[in-house]
């Protein structure tokens, strides 16, 4: 078992879903007290999530966090209190077209589903797919939804963030691995959902990291000071890119792949913990057992 590095980060950025919020719970007053503690320092704490903007508002509210907030896997900056658009980075129609034909040809059940910065949008079928099964932790109750009747209509919206696709018939990370190969080079595709054989689509070269990367470039802040945390797929850039990344015990195999560190599980308050033992005296350090293997 290794201990965790020692050092105190200029940069905190952390996932949410699976990372600092248990499936189906909540912001835990631990957590939430560790990250203010760095806040209260002068420390920038950056929540990175897949999620679009309007699934911010309860995790904003149960963080305290107030700074802006990279949404949609990196597509979309918004500041935390507002919700107002920071930075967007749309994908270009050619690519949205482009991307739903090869998946619609790979996966013939695919259902597909678009976010734009302020409305999701539904193709045929797929909110019935999608309202179906669990459903994560500290999610608003959302206005309706705008149903498209095809395809067509589906992708007549500007502005769009992602692509959402859904292949009931799928194996996750099968799907992912297909999506990949299938349309890799023409979009960004990637999962967050635990279980859930649904991908998410974003423009090509944008990630968490790009969009993080870049957060930290105009505060100075090197990629040495910054420590990150995720459970997913859609973190793996960022946790490979973050001086110090940090998997979830309980994550995805590609994340703790990519990550340099393990954090315990998030039902156990992992960041937290983490965080914890970064501002600790050093003869206090003691990390869990379950944190490295």
């Amino acid at each position: 078992m290794k201990a965790w590095p020692e050092f105190v980060p200029r940069l905190v950025a952390t996932d949410i879903d699976g990372t600092i919020v248990p499936h189906g719970g909540t912001v835990s007053a631990r957590t939430r007290a560790a990250l203010q503690s760095y806040v209260e320092r002068g420390i920038d704490v950056v929540l990175v999530t897949g999620r679009p903007p309007r699934w911010l508002p309860p995790v904003v509210e149960a963080t305290g966090l107030t700074g802006p907030v990279i949404a949609a896997n990196g597509a979309i900056v918004v500041d935390a209190q507002s919700l107002e658009p920071i930075e967007v980075s749309a994908l270009s129609p050619g690519h949205v077209t482009e991307a739903v034909e090869r998946f619609s040809a790979a996966l013939p059940d695919a259902i597909f589903a678009v976010e734009t910065p302020g409305e999701l949008r539904v193709g045929p079928g797929f909110e019935r797919v999608r309202t179906a099964g669990r459903r994560e932790g500290l999610t608003p109750d959302e206005p309706p939804v705008t149903l498209a009747r095809s395809t067509e209509e589906l992708l007549d919206v500007e502005d769009i963030i992602k692509i959402m696709v859904l292949s009931p018939a799928s194996d996750p990370d099968e799907m992912l691995a297909t999506g990949r190969a299938e349309a890799g080079h023409v979009v960004s595709v990637t999962r967050s959902s635990i279980a859930r054989p649904l991908l998410e689509l974003g423009p090509q070269g944008v990630t968490k990291a790009s969009t993080l990367t870049e957060y930290a470039r105009r505060r100075d802040i090197d990629q040495a000071d910054v420590v990150a945390f995720g459970d997913m797929p859609n973190d793996v850039e960022m946790l490979r890119w973050a001086g110090h990344g940090f998997a979830m015990h309980d994550g995805h195999h590609e994340a703790r792949a990519a990550a340099q560190h393990v954090a315990p599980p998030v039902g156990e308050d992992g960041v937290a913990q983490v965080l914890e033992t970064f501002l600790a005296p050093r003869d206090t350090l003691t990390p869990t057992p379950s944190a490295e293997s």
